[in-house]
């Protein structure tokens, strides 16, 4: 189990209930990786969601159907969310992620906070709307990376 209060720091979870914050609290486990580690890999079964407490996390995606060839698509650090694919069927990685420095998670049991989530539609709600701000938020960060490619 982790702290609620730890949740809380995160917007996805920032303004529930604090009863709802101690149950999501006890689907997480913390999780410290040094420099180099595979997080997930693209393509995975998508069975965590992972909030970055400390650190960087570089996210590849695959260039070749093989997974041999990657590139890097952008760096999360302290204070994002990793893996929302956890959330989003088909509940697959669309993306790699692999440690950049060490680092320390905190590590959700997707099917749990799914299954919360489809209890409480509020919950629910609340989770995936802030979820689609943060999609949101790489999707800009992204164009703004491809416009500077291509001009």
């Amino acid at each position: 189990m982790i702290s609620p209060e730890t949740l809380r720091r995160f917007n996805l979870f920032a303004g529930l209930d604090p009863a709802v914050l101690k149950d999501v609290a006890m689907m997480g486990d913390e999780v410290r990786l040094g420099k180099d580690k595979w997080i997930f890999h693209e393509g995975d079964d998508a069975d965590a969601l992972f909030l970055v407490l400390n650190g960087s996390v570089e996210l590849k995606i695959n260039l070749d159907a093989q997974g041999t060839r990657r590139v890097d698509l952008s760096t999360l650090v302290a204070g994002d969310v990793l893996g929302w694919s956890a959330l989003v069927e088909p509940y697959v990685y669309t993306l790699g992620a692999v440690t950049a420095s060490d680092v320390h998670l905190v590590r959700l049991d997707a099917a749990a906070l799914r299954n919360l989530m489809e209890q409480d539609c509020a919950v629910g709600y609340h989770v995936l709307k802030q979820l689609a701000n943060v999609l949101g938020e790489r999707l800009t960060k992204l164009r703004v990376q491809f416009v500077s490619l291509i001009t």
